[in-house]
């Protein structure tokens, strides 16, 4: 009892209720909660290495500044009884003395409280946030259906789609095409809706509205299938509330490094998702082994015997490939639209998640063959002058990037053009990514190299010369595509490959569709995005 009153008072008091803030997550019920049930807060802190992020180590400045003001005032109160000049000091001050540690840990709530008034984006957000979830939890309690979270630092869109068109050949699956990957916008998947703006208090009411309707009445689909993204630390367990049946993981690679630093701080994040899924399904060729010691997994490869992997694959050009499938101890042969090795990770990724799921070969061998290459993800459209342009815009990696040149060196063709983005979100490993993805540029092979962004231009583009590729480097992507326009042969095949902001890859694709019509099909064609390319460009 008396240890348990004392830790109250104790110096790490404040760490561990900064502790216990931060480990809710800032979810204040939860905290409060936790804080009412803990007898001894000396326990909070005791054998543990407490690692706090920027906001806690502001926040536990504060609460002990906070806490020693309270203190320094009661002795203030109790010297102004002695001195006669207070009546009633002495009680005050004990008072404020004694009372610190319960008065500043719910000030400390008051405090974020009044934080969110400020900020009524994030207030609203949080809102909107746990309604959804609460929305989702109680849909999985009162229906039968299995999630599929698929996570990993590459690849995570174009494996979310590949596996929800095998799973729909004989399964009735939710899942949403574009980028829902937030918080906010995982829980519209399960309702199917569309996000609206977060201040939209109308449209926000509807959806919830329509949502506990669809609570009420038997659950339609057998499957949902949920891209799950983070920005940094901490965002991955976030999606706890899920319960996933089964969680794919595409690969662990640098991601996002201005917020992660390390290759094994991104592991931790999206291997996260291992802790609250029933099983995992891991892309062993792109994920190091180190990261996988004391895991339960189900390990996928195209380049070794794992449980689920590809033991044949014959490419057939811009035609996809041939590839047979080892699933388990059962296997079958087909040929699927997808290009290079990236493209049979996808489809691995796709028959294994079906297998998992218990359904049988015949029918997983029927949804391969639904499977069709995704818009600015190794789509293949008809150029000017017959040339084939294999449109990898999306997004960019090293990995991705060299799997993508693969598959172009793979082709027969009088004219080889790579359009090759910078790679946004590496951070410090941004220059020794472009590098890598410059040696990789074979002059054997390649007629043309053109860089888009600084960061190519600077990095990737003098790598690529100095093998003996010629080069062009623009920051520009309207004056890149013309560029290529002017130097395209009859029958060339044009890779382009590049991140979002300050590159845009696929704007430079615009001048070489034979097409116009295919426009349509490149990435980021809405009003916003085409408002935020004009920000930064000049068509």
């Amino acid at each position: 009892m008396i240890r348990s009153l004392l830790s109250l008072y104790s110096w790490q008091y404040p760490s561990a209720l900064i502790y216990m803030l931060q480990s809710s997550e800032y979810r204040l019920s939860a905290y409060l909660g936790w804080y009412w049930r803990t007898s001894d807060f000396s326990r909070i802190v005791r054998g543990r290495a407490l690692v706090f992020d920027a906001r806690a180590r502001r926040l536990r400045r504060l609460l002990r500044l906070g806490m020693v003001l309270q203190v320094l005032l009661g002795v203030y109160f109790v010297m102004l009884w002695a001195r006669g000049d207070m009546l009633g000091g002495w009680q005050f001050g004990l008072a404020a003395i004694l009372a610190y540690p319960i008065i500043w840990a719910h000030l400390l709530v008051l405090g974020i409280a009044l934080g969110w008034l400020f900020r009524p984006k994030a207030l609203g957000r949080a809102i909107v946030c746990n309604i959804l979830e609460s929305q989702v939890q109680r849909l999985r309690s009162r229906n039968n259906f299995s999630v599929v979270g698929v996570v990993g630092s590459v690849g995570k869109t174009s494996t979310k789609l590949a596996i929800a068109q095998v799973l729909r050949a004989s399964r009735r699956v939710q899942w949403q095409e574009g980028n829902y990957n937030d918080r906010v916008t995982v829980p519209l998947i399960f309702f199917g809706h569309s996000q609206p703006t977060i201040l939209n208090v109308a449209a926000w009411l509807k959806i919830f509205i329509a949502n506990e309707r669809t609570i009420a009445k038997p659950y339609p689909y057998q499957v949902v299938v949920a891209e799950l993204g983070t920005d940094g630390p901490g965002f991955i367990k976030e999606f706890a509330y899920l319960k996933p049946d089964l969680v794919v993981v595409t690969a662990i690679s640098p991601e996002h490094m201005e917020y992660f630093g390390t290759l094994d701080a991104v592991a931790r994040e999206e291997l996260a998702a291992l802790n609250f899924s029933r099983q995992a399904l891991v892309n062993v060729d792109d994920t190091p082994t180190e990261y996988l010691h004391d895991r339960n997994y189900l390990p996928y490869s195209i380049k070794s015997k794992a449980a689920y992997h590809i033991s044949e694959r014959r490419e057939k050009g811009m035609h996809g490939q041939l590839a047979t499938f080892v699933l388990g101890d059962t296997s079958f042969t087909t040929q699927i639209p997808l290009l290079g090795e990236q493209g049979a990770k996808i489809a691995l990724a796709a028959a294994s998640t079906a297998h998992v799921l218990g359904i049988p070969n015949e029918e997983i061998k029927a949804g391969m063959a639904t499977i069709a290459a995704f818009s600015g993800r190794m789509q293949l459209l008809h150029g000017i002058k017959d040339a084939t342009i294999i449109d990898d815009t999306y997004n960019s990696s090293p990995i991705a990037t060299k799997a993508a040149l693969d598959v172009l060196y793979a082709g027969e063709a009088p004219q080889r053009i790579a359009i090759l983005g910078s790679m946004n979100e590496l951070g410090d490993y941004s220059p020794e990514a472009h590098r890598e993805v410059g040696e990789h540029c074979d002059p054997s092979k390649l007629d043309l190299v053109i860089t888009i962004g600084l960061d190519a231009e600077k990095y990737l583009a003098p790598v690529a010369k100095a093998r003996g590729c010629k080069v062009k480097a623009y920051v520009d992507p309207y004056k890149a595509g013309s560029y290529a326009k002017k130097q395209l042969v009859e029958g060339a095949v044009v890779l382009a490959k590049g991140s979002q902001n300050r590159v845009f890859a696929e704007e430079a694709l615009k001048t070489l569709l034979a097409d116009k019509k295919d426009e349509a099909k490149l990435v980021r064609q809405s009003k916003y995005w085409m408002a935020a390319k004009a920000k930064q460009f000049k068509p």
